[in-house]
């Protein structure tokens, strides 16, 4: 006999889902009006807006499909050696992958190829939801990381179709977001098969909230093989910066720019060739920048040319930060020297070269961790440590860019594309 403390539960349960149906469902009033904004800020392409109301752009192959679900780029990328596999595999007929921003959909894009097709997600509405599960009909559901869509969870539950979470990862703000709907969390996240997690932390997170079946994998960012940097736009940066030492701020955040700024002021008089070059998260915010950093300060979006007392370069364009990954001879990842959390460094870490942060990094603590470990990274806890490093690093500094060797890296990455495909091959 239910207790009527279980019969409570269900109730609540059963409420707050169907609540998310309704509100989901009203939506469908506002989504034109989002897409049409969306449209003219360049986050959605004309010919492909069909996609976001679960219309289909391509053509369902026969046979067994993997759909797998990744939020944004730095998602995408992550899965990238996966779908390579997977494409390899002649028992899998189709690879669908879906994301929802126009900067993952042209890293996808690059690697169209074969079996891999690429479509928008829908809005998570359950018209939309089952007209798209309809038609693709996949074998297997991937979520990448933290992107959860109850109604189309509850879809594939109800169409008997197995889900997955991949690379799970979800911080303690947003498990105690969900743990305030306790009973209808647990009941959405048990209708996953398994997840595969980035980091211990997530692992038991995800237990907690009702995932049966968890397990620690690593971090698939680790297998990230970098795009290649456009060569003549690496030539063109070489000729602009000369002979000049290059210390990268790179995804600075507000309150960064002023400590890079103080940190230059001071080290200019012992390192008179020393460029700094800051490439803030948000381009975007490049007026604000300018007004908080110091004089002598190239700008790359005016076209600005780097003059002997040029001493910041403030490189604030969109999908270039490889080319100075690739550049610098010193890098340090922003985010970090205030509360935000961290950036992650595996990208710049691939390009051989040390990798400075500060402590506020809890969002990529065990990516961190792992690269510390490796002496790949070193932890500045303040503006002066940050000055005695670069000042260190600048005064070893020969003609060459001193490479750091990023073997163990490497191994990380191909362990973890091993634990992650024996977790989706469970369900194949």
């Amino acid at each position: 006999m239910i207790s009527q403390k279980e019969l409570i539960k269900d109730i609540i349960k059963k409420m707050i889902f169907f609540l998310y149906r309704i509100f989901s469902n009203l939506a469908l009033i506002f989504i034109p009006f989002v897409i049409f904004i969306r449209k003219r800020k360049g986050k959605e392409l004309p010919d492909r807006i069909s996609e976001r109301y679960g219309k289909n752009t391509h053509d369902r192959k026969k046979g067994k499909l993997i759909w797998i679900h990744a939020a944004s780029i730095g998602e995408c990328q992550s899965i990238l050696p996966i779908v390579d596999k997977l494409n390899k595999d002649q028992s899998i007929d189709q690879i669908l992958i879906t994301s929802g921003t126009v900067t993952s959909a042209q890293v996808i894009n690059k690697r169209i190829k074969d079996k891999v097709v690429h479509q928008f997600i829908p809005f998570d509405v359950p018209v939309f939801a089952n007209r798209f599960l309809n038609y693709w009909k996949p074998s297997l559901a991937v979520f990448v990381e933290s992107e959860i869509w109850p109604n189309f969870i509850h879809n594939l539950n109800n169409k008997n179709i197995p889900q997955i979470i991949i690379n799970g990862r979800m911080t303690i703000k947003s498990f105690k977001r969900w743990s305030l709907f306790n009973s209808s969390s647990k009941d959405l996240f048990s209708k996953f098969s398994s997840c595969s997690t980035q980091n211990t932390d997530s692992t038991l997170f995800y237990e907690k909230l009702g995932i049966k079946k968890t397990n620690y994998t690593g971090n698939l960012k680790f297998a990230l093989t970098p795009d290649l940097a456009d060569a003549k736009k690496y030539n063109e940066l070489k000729v602009l910066t000369g002979d000049r030492k290059i210390f990268l701020a790179a995804s600075t955040h507000p309150g960064e720019e002023e400590i890079i700024s103080r940190v230059t002021l001071k080290l200019k008089k012992t390192c008179k060739e020393l460029l700094t070059v800051v490439v803030p998260r948000h381009p975007t915010r490049n007026n604000i920048i300018n007004k908080n950093i110091i004089k002598n300060t190239a700008i790359r979006s005016m076209g600005n040319k780097i003059k002997r007392n040029t001493h910041i370069y403030l490189a604030d364009t969109i999908g270039e930060l490889n080319l100075f990954y690739k550049l610098a001879d010193i890098i340090f990842i922003g985010g970090s020297l205030v509360m935000h959390g961290g950036q992650n460094p595996i990208e710049a870490a691939y390009h051989g070269k040390k990798v400075y942060h500060g402590k506020y990094v809890e969002n990529f603590s065990d990516v961190y961790m792992t690269l510390d470990q490796m002496k790949l990274s070193q932890v500045v806890n303040n503006e002066r440590q940050l000055e005695h490093f670069i000042h260190k690093e600048y005064k070893s500094l020969g003609n060459e860019v001193r490479k750091v060797d990023i073997t163990s890296l490497k191994k990380e990455g191909e362990e973890t594309v091993k634990k992650v495909l024996k977790e989706i091959y469970q369900y194949l």
